[in-house]
């Protein structure tokens, strides 16, 4: 079931990274043993050294409409984001033209996060910090684009991020716990979760 329905719904996924890059490492403690509970973790950070994580499975329908519509993708972040690294890595292998609108002034010197998105093919827009939002606002509406909210904060980002228990070849797992920023990721794993399953999320943002 898990494999036929893998091989409908993750083809892009499938194009960028193999699903066997990601592994669950089960943890051995002896607390853990005493009070017989299996506790692993989901290592989505080994499936890309740049792409990693939840990144691509936010971005799998944005990138298939992009296809489907011959579009390209505009998308938004900081200097520093790991969403535009991976947006601008995706694009470059999928043939997808991409730009990004990036939050600040222009420096001097590029940070690496946005020199291996040039290197990627990635236009970059600078704009300040006061305008940011409302620039944002304003190209939701366009047609003529591939609109990726930062982050991948939209229901199809959350679509996106359901694939991730999809993905896994069992998921009888009685709790399922994430790190939370913009609950993009929580959304998805809610949609996908069984209703005897419980999702917990943990801030990952200070206060």
């Amino acid at each position: 079931m898990f494999a036929s329905k893998v091989k409908q719904t993750i083809l892009i996924s499938t194009m960028l990274f193999p699903l066997q890059a990601i592994g669950l490492d089960e943890l051995q403690e002896p607390i853990l043993h005493q009070h017989r509970i299996r506790l692993s973790v989901l290592r989505l950070d080994k499936i890309h050294p740049i792409a990693s994580g939840n990144k691509l499975f936010k971005l799998h329908y944005f990138l298939q409409e992009a296809i489907d519509k011959q579009l390209p993708l505009l998308t938004y972040g900081g200097a520093y984001s790991n969403h535009l690294a991976a947006t601008a890595y995706a694009c470059k292998q999928l043939g997808i033209g991409c730009t990004a609108i990036v939050r600040g002034e222009k420096p001097a010197l590029l940070s690496h996060t946005l020199q291996a998105c040039e290197a990627f093919g990635m236009q970059l827009n600078f704009v300040p910090r006061s305008v940011y939002a409302h620039v944002a606002a304003a190209t939701v509406a366009s047609g003529n684009i591939v609109n990726v909210p930062e982050g991948g904060y939209h229901p199809e980002g959350a679509k996106g991020a359901a694939l991730i228990l999809e993905s896994l070849p069992h998921n009888n797992f009685s709790h399922i716990c994430t790190a939370t920023g913009t609950a993009t990721t929580l959304a998805g794993l809610l949609l996908a979760s069984a209703p005897t399953q419980k999702v917990f999320s943990f801030s990952s943002l200070k206060g």
